[in-house]
Order: structure tokens, then C-alpha cells, then sequence
């Protein structure tokens, strides 16, 4: 079990306290936004963000600002109940749905089958994001690189998609950013060696990866096709965001991948305390911090939206899951080109005029949503799962402002139309997911992106009970045993032979839950109960 240190939670809680105003504290007016209004929420997506390494770099008087919204904010675990995949991680956040209700289920589709798949998009999703529930409530949006966002879809505000730095159609809205986003593209792609001077500390070229004789072959190898592609992705994000943070939003998203790749590529040369086997020391000096780096680099997007901002602003960074080694429970086969794998905790940290500072206890991914539809002064949908997290919020702000509720989003949304992106750009993609071991050596490239009407229970027994033992453990994590039997009685319907897969996923998730939360003995109490009970009525 990872914990904060008692050192800086000290630290931090007397400084929270001393944060504190009792002043009254309300949210914006939600009058139409004007050029020089702040976004009421800025949410910046770090992928993959651990805290151990938070910690530790705060310690050294490192990441300003992150140590800012730990001294003047609210911070604490952010519980992930299902499966860590970030495709269907962040397409929660962004729906408050799980899985099975959003339809985003893995990497790559059709969700069944052997045959070729192409990497998910905007199309397959089944629920309206955030930002098409604001524009249907007359406010605007910014979404900046978000995981599953291409084709960009038609909202009032701008979308710059995931796959935008790709040379394909349809990757920004409206299609008058296209200009500006060549723009940022060329430029990137002309300072890509001084990019590169910054995480590594060798004159890095790709050739290197290719030529045994270079002293940076094996370095390179390390990260040539993962590492160098999000370097130059996330700058693109970064620039993008630099070039839009004037443009009247009551929401700004900005979504960085960095942390992530990094770390399951070399995790091993960060922290090789786990492994029996330890990097060559060249290896070390080569690659050991360019994971520190990252962090920096996403830190230094932190500061630039309290430099722009200040106050003004609830800023929120979160996390879909967490990091350690790969090796022991989290990844025993850990490849060479492969040496960290995820943890099942997030972060969340908050920081603004609506933000009740101080450490929370841990809340889990399905609480996002309606907090941040709470505090943009939108409904939330009563088929939403999760409820807003008070502990986060202020009591000027709850006191003065009350959520609104409705049954259903009833809003014309509707998800775009599939679009293809050419054979090109879809085979880059898949390496890239390959290279993760996120997709194995034996899944090709299909054909076309058509893809037919979705079905939950027509889905692969993995990916099935992979994304449906989520829903049964929040619910089981929030005591809420009606809606876990509604979830794991739905199963016995429609796919009773994946009974046991899901019961085995169940209790060993919350077990998981147990050891790495802290204090978390006494989460989601009943759960051996519950599994023991409905094997009973497994050959009913």
C-alpha cells in the first residue's frame, strides 16, 4: 500500500489550513462567457500519474505546480474500480458512464473476434461527453488532445483531437483551426531535436534504434516509436493549448499522455528495486530521468494555467491510473522494451475559488463527472452512476449554489459519423498501441471503420467481464448492493458462463483496492459475502 508521507501531509495541512477564507466563494455567473473570463473549470489529463513519484519530487522542492495544489488545494487517491484502459478510463471522466454504458471497451474494435480492428473513436461512444452537455446548456468548450476524441465533433467552443498532430481529416473543430494547427504542427516538427535535448541527455536520433554500432543503439531502442512520438504529440497539445488559452471557454481540457509512456518504457531505469536483474549503469545515465522529466514538463503546464489564471479558475489535474514496476503483481512477464505497468489508482488534485483545500479521502473515477457538472452549472442526468464529491468542494460554494438533476440527458446528441483516417494513419496507430503491449503481434489492421450497432453482451468474455467487474465494485464500494446484483444478475442473463470470471475479478479487484488505498482495510465491506453468495446461485 502506497501512502502520502506523514511528513508532507503534515506540511501540507498546515498550509491548507492557513489557505483557508471565510470569505464567500461562488462560482462565476453562467452570463455568456466573454474573451477575457477565465474558464470556470480547467482540467488538464495527466495519463498514468503515480503518486510515489509526486511525492518524491515535491520532497526535493521539485514540481511547483503540483506542490501548489497540495499547499492551497484538495489532493488525494482517485479510485479506479475497473479496468485500467485508458481509452475507457477517459471516456468515464468524460460521460460519467462506465464502460458498458459509453461503449468504449478497449484500444482497438470490433470488440468481438479475431479479425482486424481498427483503434477506437468518437463514433463507437453511446453517451454525451461533458462538453456536448454544455453546449447544449448555451456554454462553450475547449478540448485539447482527450483520449478518443477523433473525429472532432461540432460543438460551440473548439476540439482539437487526440489524432489532430496526424496528418488525417475531420481532427479539429471548427475546421478554421486547421491552419492554426498545421502551423503548430510544422513547428514541432522543426524543433523536434531540441525536444529531444530536454528529456535526453545524448544528441537522439531514431537512426540510432537501427544501427548496433551507435554507443545509443540500445538507448534509442528504448525509445524510438513510443517515447519521441508523444514528446512531439504532447508539445503539439501544449502549443495548442498556449495558442487557445484566450478563447472564451467555460471549460478547457488539456490531456497529456507523456507520463504514461514513458514509464512503461523505462520504469526500469527510474526504480530498478524490483528487479533481480539490474540495467546496465550506461543504460541509467542515459535514461534515468527521463521519467522525472516528464513530470516537470506536465508540471510546467500546471504553472502556465496559474500563471494565466491565478485564482480565478478550479483547476483540476487527474490521473486514470497510477505506476509502478513492472514486475511482482502489477506485470510477472515484463518485457525488455517493457518495464512498468499500471497501478490501479489515480490522482486528483483541485485547486480554486469553489475548492475546499485539505486532503480527501479517496474518491473514485465516477465522482469526476458530476462534480465538474455541478460547478459548471449544468444538470446531471439520474442515469449518471456516481454523485458529486462534496469534500472537495467549498461550503460558500454548496451553500450558495444547489445541483440540478434531471432523468435523462434528452439533448439531440448524438455521436458523429465514423470517418475513415486512411490506411497510414491507422497502421501508425496500431504500432504505437503494439508497441505498448497493448495489442498483441497477432491483431491486424482492418480494412474499413465500420463498425455495427452496439451490443455489450455480443462483446469477448475478456473484455466483457474486464469492463462489468467495474461497475459491480463501485457499487459494492459505495454499499449500493441492489445496483451490484442488478450488474452481476444482468450477467447471469445474458452471459451466465462468465459468472465465475467476473466473481474472480470482483474480489480480487477489491482486494487490489485494499492493499495499494490508504486505510482502505474496510473498503467495500461485504465483497467476499457477495462473491460467496452468488456462486451459490451460480447453477440455479
Amino acid at each position: 500500500m502506497y501512502q502520502l508521507s506523514s511528513r508532507l501531509l503534515g506540511f501540507f495541512s498546515l498550509l491548507a489550513l492557513a489557505a483557508c477564507s471565510d470569505a464567500p466563494q461562488t462560482g462565476r455567473p453562467t452570463d455568456d462567457v466573454d474573451p477575457g473570463d477565465p474558464p470556470e473549470v480547467i482540467v488538464i489529463g495527466v495519463d498514468g500519474a503515480e503518486w510515489q513519484v509526486i511525492e518524491d519530487m515535491v520532497g526535493r522542492g521539485e514540481l511547483p505546480g503540483f506542490a501548489r495544489l497540495m499547499e492551497e488545494g484538495a489532493y488525494g487517491h482517485l479510485i479506479n474500480p475497473g479496468p485500467q484502459v485508458s481509452p475507457v478510463v477517459w471516456t468515464t471522466f468524460a460521460t460519467g458512464h462506465f464502460g458498458s454504458e459509453h461503449g468504449i471497451l478497449d484500444f482497438v474494435y470490433p470488440f468481438n473476434g479475431d479479425s482486424g480492428k481498427q483503434p477506437v473513436d468518437v463514433s463507437l461512444r453511446q453517451q454525451p461527453a461533458l462538453w456536448n452537455v454544455l453546449d447544449a446548456h448555451g456554454k462553450q468548450s475547449t478540448v485539447i488532445g482527450y483520449f478518443v476524441s477523433w473525429p472532432a465533433e461540432a460543438i460551440d467552443g473548439r476540439i482539437v483531437s487526440d489524432r489532430a498532430f496526424q496528418n488525417i481529416d475531420h481532427k479539429v473543430w471548427p475546421e478554421t483551426l486547421e491552419s492554426l494547427s498545421q502551423e503548430v504542427r510544422r513547428s514541432v516538427f522543426r524543433e523536434e531535436s531540441e525536444l529531444y535535448q530536454r528529456f535526453f541527455p545524448w544528441p537522439y536520433e531514431d537512426a540510432q534504434a537501427e544501427d548496433e554500432s551507435s554507443p545509443y543503439y540500445r538507448a534509442a531502442r528504448m525509445v524510438k516509436g513510443r517515447v519521441d512520438n508523444r514528446i512531439r504529440s504532447d508539445e503539439y497539445v501544449r502549443r495548442m493549448t498556449d495558442r487557445l488559452f484566450d478563447e472564451p471557454a467555460d471549460l478547457f481540457i488539456s490531456y497529456y499522455r507523456i507520463v504514461d509512456i514513458v514509464s512503461h518504457s523505462l520504469w526500469k531505469y527510474y526504480d530498478a528495486s524490483d528487479w533481480e536483474e539490474k540495467p546496465d549503469q550506461r543504460q541509467v545515465e542515459l535514461l534515468g530521468d527521463v521519467l522525472e522529466e516528464s513530470y516537470r514538463y506536465v508540471d510546467e503546464v500546471i504553472q502556465q494555467a496559474f500563471e494565466k489564471y491565478g485564482d480565478r479558475s478550479n483547476i483540476f489535474v487527474i490521473s486514470d491510473h497510477g505506476f509502478g514496476s513492472g514486475t511482482g503483481r502489477y506485470q510477472p512477464q515484463a518485457s525488455d522494451l517493457l518495464t512498468g505497468n499500471h497501478r490501479p489508482n489515480g490522482v486528483v488534485l483541485a485547486h480554486g475559488p469553489d475548492i475546499q483545500p485539505g486532503r480527501l479521502e479517496p474518491i473514485t473515477i465516477m465522482e469526476i463527472f458530476p462534480t465538474l457538472a455541478y460547478l459548471l452549472d449544468v444538470p446531471i442526468a439520474d442515469t449518471i452512476p456516481g454523485s458529486v464529491a462534496y469534500s472537495m468542494l467549498s461550503e460558500s460554494f454548496t451553500a450558495d449554489n444547489q445541483p440540478r438533476f434531471v432523468e435523462r440527458y434528452d439533448i439531440g446528441w448524438s455521436a458523429p459519423e465514423a470517418q475513415e483516417a486512411g490506411a497510414e494513419a491507422q497502421a501508425e496507430e496500431m504500432e504505437s498501441l503494439r508497441g505498448l503491449g497493448y495489442i498483441g503481434e497477432g491483431v491486424t489492421l482492418a480494412d474499413s471503420s465500420a463498425e455495427s450497432q452496439f451490443d455489450f453482451w455480443a462483446v469477448d468474455a475478456n473484455l466483457l467481464a474486464g469492463n462489468l467487474h467495474g461497475n459491480v465494485v463501485y457499487h459494492l464500494i459505495r454499499e449500493n448492493r441492489a445496483a451490484a446484483d442488478a450488474a452481476t444478475n444482468a450477467l447471469k442473463r445474458n452471459r451466465p458462463e462468465l459468472l465465475p470470471q467476473l466473481l474472480a475479478r470482483v474480489r480480487a479487484k477489491v482486494h487490489t483496492l485494499r492493499e495499494e488505498i490508504p486505510d482502505g482495510e474496510g473498503l467495500a465491506p461485504g465483497t467476499d459475502e457477495y462473491v460467496d453468495a452468488h456462486k451459490g446461485t451460480a447453477s440455479r
